[in-house]
């Protein structure tokens, strides 16, 4: 699932006529934006500080991107010249020019080959290839009259890469053509050529994408809010499923996001503003979205570096994401719609069974087919009586992962009985560290309960109902001592994990800690909150020494620090 974070501004924007794209640099960390159609500048994601630029007096008619091959800047100039720079170029006027006879739509950068110029009549070539014959180069359009290419990309299938357009003519009529691409010109091979109409009954298209990064596929957005897909590869149509949050009426973006998730924004549903959609193309579901006040018709939208790059009426946005791939599907209640499916599926009844390892105690309960959470409601309580029944619990909730959260609590109560929380000091950290280092079993059998998936909903009344503050302040202390603990090497899921069950028991006994006098809570509060401030302080050093990092990396010299002055010096130039 994913999840978003706060909205900044990474720069002002000069004209949203005139803005042309956001692309990648050479570092992640960083993104080139061809602001307007003289000015291009460069941006550091993690501060959005501007760390170099160029201004052309002639005029730049596409995004400006970064050839890996070529370790330099290509832009395209009055539609159809080129040129290439490096990051130290001043002066871009004074650049050598490759003029072309046609019209050049934009280039495309690729991962390990060199990048591709697109023609707006649809033909493409290699960067090099390009160059050196610019002159005699010329080819038949690929597009019919009054046809344009409204998103394209570059994708590899076998050893052979492919070129896609998303082509429309008129109001409503779109087209797909896929071509392959010949290794070493990199022009089309037309006689390989597809073309497959898009089209449907009584709806329009509102949003196209064509994405490359993954699954090479076409995304479609139907004015009835279904998400259709082609998949260029299989070359077959799927309908996903209906978009919730956002309206067809206008015109809607659409951005790849990755972890089959995709990124959509236009008007919320009742038109009084705008909002972005987080979409789980595999579950066919609304993972989440982000309100905004003012809606942009056709902003473009981009995912880079853990950020969505959003095109706004006056600035670029950026919105940082996480994609959790292990979250609870409880949290997504309510951000889908039924929808009703007329298409037929041929089921395969010949198909082996899953095998379920189960002991016991529950193999007569897997054969029925009864659901796991009322097995371990029927089974773990029984097993819970006999103290000796520790290894066989564990054994269950290996087989078993949909664990009610009544038992749950259950399970954590019996855990913390097992450590004899009585005999315990948790005012004193150094007495607590020293208490769980030997108790080893216990200690593994907590830990296991604390993996298990939740309902954060669904949890917090058996929380306040099965543990008490004793057993809650001890639960804290045990939680805190694994994150301060190095010894303790945890993942990073699990220590994810640790993060979630403190906010939950902040959530679910925040009145009690609140209306206590009791000092013994007053101190197990500050030792928490003491171990989050220094793993705060620890990230905020991290991100201090990411930028060297990456400066040492790429073989950038370090610039010595100057002293502060209270003044600042200018250079001119008249």
């Amino acid at each position: 699932m994913a999840k978003l974070h706060n909205y900044y501004v990474l720069c002002p924007l000069i004209d949203q006529k005139s803005f042309l794209g956001v692309s990648k640099d050479k570092e992640s960390e960083f993104v080139i934006v061809t602001l307007a159609r003289n000015v291009v500048n460069k941006y550091r994601l993690s501060d959005q500080k501007q760390v170099g630029g160029w201004t052309s007096k002639e005029h730049i008619t596409a995004p400006v991107i970064y050839d890996i091959d070529q370790d330099n800047y290509v832009g395209v100039f009055n539609n159809n010249t080129i040129k290439l720079w490096n990051k130290d170029s001043q002066n871009l006027d004074k650049i050598k020019k490759f003029k072309f006879p046609l019209n050049i739509l934009k280039i495309t950068p690729r991962e390990s080959q060199t990048p591709l110029i697109i023609f707006c009549n649809g033909n493409c070539a290699s960067l090099p290839y390009a160059i050196e014959n610019r002159k005699t180069y010329e080819g038949k359009s690929l597009l019919k009259d009054g046809e344009e290419v409204i998103d394209s990309g570059c994708y590899s299938l076998g050893r052979t890469d492919h070129i896609c357009y998303l082509v429309k003519e008129g109001a409503d009529n779109y087209e797909i053509v896929s071509c392959p691409i010949r290794d070493e010109l990199g022009d089309l091979d037309k006689s390989k050529l597809s073309r497959v109409k898009v089209a449907r009954a009584n709806v329009c298209v509102v949003g196209g994408l064509v994405s490359t990064s993954e699954k090479p596929s076409v995304f479609f957005l139907w004015s009835d809010s279904k998400l259709a897909v082609y998949d260029l590869i299989k070359k077959s149509w799927k309908t996903v499923g209906a978009v919730p949050w956002v309206s067809t009426v206008s015109a809607v973006s659409l951005a790849w996001m990755g972890k089959h998730h995709l990124i959509l924004f236009g008007n919320n549903s009742e038109q009084d503003g705008a909002v972005i959609v987080v979409y789980n193309t595999m579950l066919g579901i609304g993972s989440c979205r982000y309100p905004m006040k003012m809606y942009s018709e056709g902003a473009r939208l981009y995912c880079m570096n853990g950020r969505i790059v959003l095109e706004a009426s006056n600035h670029i946005g950026m919105l940082p994401y996480v994609l959790e791939t292990k979250r609870n599907l409880s949290n997504l209640l309510g951000s889908h719609e039924i929808v009703r499916d007329e298409q037929m599926e041929i089921a395969e009844w010949d198909s082996p069974a899953p095998n379920i390892e189960s002991c016991k105690e529950i193999k007569e309960l897997v054969s029925p087919g009864i659901a796991e959470r009322a097995i371990c409601s029927h089974v773990i309580p029984k097993l819970l009586e006999n103290k000796n029944k520790l290894s066989s619990i564990l054994y269950i909730l290996k087989s078993i992962r949909d664990v009610p959260e009544s038992v749950l609590v259950m399970l954590l109560h019996y855990g913390i009985k097992q450590m004899n929380p009585e005999e315990l000091d948790v005012t004193d950290e150094k007495a607590c560290a020293e208490f769980f280092v030997i108790r080893t079993k216990q200690k593994h059998f907590l830990n296991q309960i604390l993996k298990l998936d939740f309902s954060d909903a669904l949890l917090i009344p058996y929380l306040r109902e099965g543990l008490s503050l004793n057993s809650t302040l001890f639960l804290l202390s045990y939680i805190t001592c694994l994150l301060s603990n190095r010894d303790d090497h945890l993942s990073v899921e699990y220590e994810s994990r640790l993060c979630d069950w403190c906010n939950l028991i902040m959530d679910a006994f925040y009145q009690h800690f609140l209306m206590t006098k009791d000092e013994k809570v007053a101190r197990v509060l500050e030792n928490t909150m003491r171990v989050c401030q220094h793993s705060v302080e620890q990230l905020l050093a991290i991100d201090e020494l990411l930028p060297i990092l990456h400066k040492v990396v790429s073989g950038n010299i370090m610039e010595e620090q100057e002293e502060k002055l209270s003044y600042a010096i200018e250079i001119m130039q008249i």
